[in-house]
């Protein structure tokens, strides 16, 4: 994939078709962010007021102005909520149709049952989509899914009722190939040194802070303890570390993280970096070396680079590859009611992140080993 030529259509389109446009939005943005600072302090006066005139006086029908308080909060999340998706249909979809022929969709594009069966996260119990994205890409059918998986477990040690734990929270990239690929190789992230922990927060922090800022917070005493903490935590057999209010909850059982199928075994690479970061295991050896090329290690390194990915897991079987990339932050906001919105660093981190996934896709468009 040539992206130099991309990037120029970028520029192309960003000039001639986004940049009028957001002209237009970023006044009724303006005006919104206005309404919307108004409402916010009512919020804040009606919710939480009653607390301070309950303190002072005594009568505890105060609290009864918080619940129009509360109906405005929920009005304002939701208003604010189109707002995004707005942008995103309006914006975003100029930057994908740069890769094909892209739309969102309201309904369920990869299922929960669909994904327990890859074996990446067999205990998930609940599925939320926020996007759903298909479309074409040189001759190959693209699925973009962001989602959050989620299961509950019980807290132990005596302690009652149960909480949520998060599996999985990010974008899930389906490709689907021409031709049927006969075995099935799966790719579990299972280490990241203290290096790469670095990198992947220098990556969201210099979005927000820029570069020297970025710098001076991600090698700074508080990172490098949060990190030696994630560490162990990877390094020890714990299913869970939370810290509360006052105190560590800590659960000692170990419990698997993947379910491997029977008929898979693992495979060793000749690149023991690789073989550190992931677990790989698959039902024929000859043709997992084939498709596990030192180009496709690079490309699924540099989605974890480019996106700050934590995770990425894959899994390639039948008739389709699938990425698991997992983020701390949401994929495709353009920006909240109160950012202004003619900034084109905005749109360009959008696009690199694309430019990455799809360049990974590219490479299997052109693996002529695939489908043999």
């Amino acid at each position: 994939m040539d992206t130099t030529e991309l990037q120029k259509k970028f520029d192309q389109i960003y000039t001639q078709k986004l940049e009028p446009r957001i002209q237009v939005i970023e006044r009724e943005r303006a005006a919104q962010a206005k309404k919307a600072l108004i409402l916010a302090w009512t919020f804040i006066f009606l919710f939480f007021g009653p607390f301070v005139f309950v303190f002072l006086s005594g009568k505890f029908e105060s609290f009864l102005f918080m619940i129009p308080g509360a109906i405005l909060g929920v009005h304002e999340t939701k208003r604010h909520k189109i707002y995004r998706d707005k942008l995103k249909k309006q914006l975003f979809i100029e930057i994908l149709h740069l890769f094909g022929n892209f739309n969102y969709f309201g309904n369920e594009l990869i299922t929960k049952e669909e994904i327990k069966r890859t074996g990446l996260f067999p205990r998930i119990s609940d599925k939320i989509d926020d996007d759903n994205i298909a479309g074409i890409y040189n001759g190959l059918d693209v699925v973009i899914v962001e989602t959050k998986l989620t299961h509950s477990e019980h807290r132990g040690s005596g302690r009652s009722g149960s909480h949520t734990v998060t599996d999985f929270s990010g974008l899930i990239v389906k490709i689907v190939l021409n031709k049927p690929f006969k075995g099935r190789i799966m790719l579990h992230q299972k280490y990241i040194d203290a290096a790469t922990k670095k990198e992947i927060l220098h990556t969201h922090f210099t979005e927000a802070l820029k570069e020297a800022k970025a710098n001076k917070v991600v090698n700074s005493d508080l990172a490098d303890t949060i990190g030696g903490i994630v560490s162990l935590t990877e390094k020890l057999p714990l299913n869970n570390v939370k810290l509360l209010s006052n105190e560590v909850e800590i659960n000692l059982i170990p419990e698997p993280e993947i379910s491997v199928d029977d008929k898979l075994e693992e495979v060793i690479l000749e690149d023991p970096e690789f073989n550190q970061m992931y677990a790989i295991y698959a039902d024929d050896q000859v043709e997992a070396r084939y498709i596990l090329t030192p180009t496709f290690i690079e490309r699924l390194k540099n989605i974890r680079d480019v996106i700050g990915a934590l995770d990425v897991n894959c899994m390639i079987e039948d008739n389709s590859i699938t990425l698991f990339i997992d983020t701390l932050e949401d994929f495709f906001e353009i920006a909240d009611m109160y950012t202004p919105l003619n900034n084109k660093r905005l749109y360009q981190k959008m696009f690199n992140q694309l430019v990455s996934i799809f360049n990974l896709i590219y490479y299997f468009k052109l693996d002529k080993k695939l489908g043999l």
